[in-house]
C-alpha cells in the first residue's frame, strides 16, 4: 500500500484542515492498521481504538465521526463487532467546511463506495502521482481483512522462496523452515506465543536468526566427542 505517501498527504491536509491532537492520532493509528493488514479496508473494534490510543468510547467515536465528515475514511459499526473501515485515498486536499456536511451524512455512515477513475492520488513535493484506477485495481484485488484475522496464508513454496531471499538464510535451514511453516499452519497460523500472525513476511524475517541459532546448536551437540587415550600408568614401577 501506498503508506508513505498517504502519511505525507495526511500531513499536508493538517496544515489546512487542523483536525485536532485527537483526530490526528486517530487516523494515523488507522494508517498504520491498514498497512499491518495490507489493504485499504479493514476491521478494528472501539474497545481496541480506546485501548490503544487512551480515549474514551464516545470520544472514539467523536473522532472517527471527524474523519469521516473530512473526508478521510469510511466505516459502518454494529453493537458488539469490530467496526469496518475503509480509507479514503482521494480526498481533497482542502478541508471540507462543517457546515457544508449534511445533516444525513452525520446521522448515517453511507456505505463504502468505489473511488472515481478521474480521481488522482497528488502528493506535492514528492514527484508521486497514483492514479485511482490503480488504486481500485490493487484494492479489488483484495478483500476485507480484519485486522484480528488472518488471510492469505502462502503455500510452502512461496514461503521458502522468501526465506532464500533473506541475509540470514542459509541452505541447511531449510528443513527448520518447513518445520516452522507447518507447525504455524498446523496451529492457526499463530505464533508461539498463541498470536496471529499477520504479515507473515515480517515474522519468518524475524524468525530466521533464531533458526540459525538452533541449527548451530544441534550441530555442536551431535559432534563426535573425541577419544582420550588414558596416558599410561608408572605405578608401582
Amino acid at each position: 500500500m501506498y503508506y508513505l505517501e498517504l502519511i505525507e498527504r495526511f500531513w499536508i491536509f493538517n496544515e489546512k484542515a487542523k483536525p485536532g491532537s485527537t483526530a490526528i492520532a486517530m487516523y494515523l493509528y488507522l494508517l498504520k492498521t491498514a498497512k499491518a493488514c495490507d489493504a485499504y479496508d479493514f476491521k478494528v473494534s472501539d474497545v481496541v481504538l480506546g485501548k490503544e490510543l487512551g480515549l474514551t468510547r464516545p470520544t472514539v467515536k467523536t473522532a472517527k465521526e471527524k474523519l469521516r465528515d473530512l473526508g478521510l475514511i469510511r466505516f459502518q459499526t454494529k453493537n458488539g463487532v469490530s467496526g469496518s473501515y475503509r480509507l479514503i485515498l482521494s480526498y481533497p486536499l482542502e478541508a471540507i467546511a462543517p457546515e457544508k456536511v449534511k445533516s444525513s451524512e452525520i446521522q448515517m455512515t453511507p456505505p463504502f463506495q468505489e473511488l472515481k477513475d478521474d480521481l488522482n492520488l497528488n502528493v506535492p513535493n514528492l514527484g508521486v502521482k497514483i492514479t485511482s484506477s490503480n488504486i481500485d485495481q490493487k484494492i479489488n484485488a483484495q478483500s476485507i481483512k480484519p485486522a484480528n484475522e488472518n488471510s492469505n496464508i502462502p503455500v510452502l513454496e512461496e514461503f521458502l522462496a522468501y526465506a532464500r531471499t533473506l541475509a540470514a538464510y542459509q541452505s541447511e535451514l531449510d528443513e527448520l523452515i518447513k518445520d516452522k511453516y507447518h507447525s504455524w499452519k498446523d496451529s492457526g497460523w499463530k505464533n508461539n506465543s498463541d498470536r496471529l500472525i499477520t504479515n507473515w513476511k515480517s515474522s519468518l524475517k524475524s524468525t530466521l536468526p533464531f533458526l540459525k541459532n538452533a541449527a548451530h546448536d544441534d550441530q555442536l551437540s551431535i559432534q563426535t566427542i573425541p577419544d582420550i587415550k588414558r596416558p599410561k600408568s608408572n605405578f608401582g614401577k
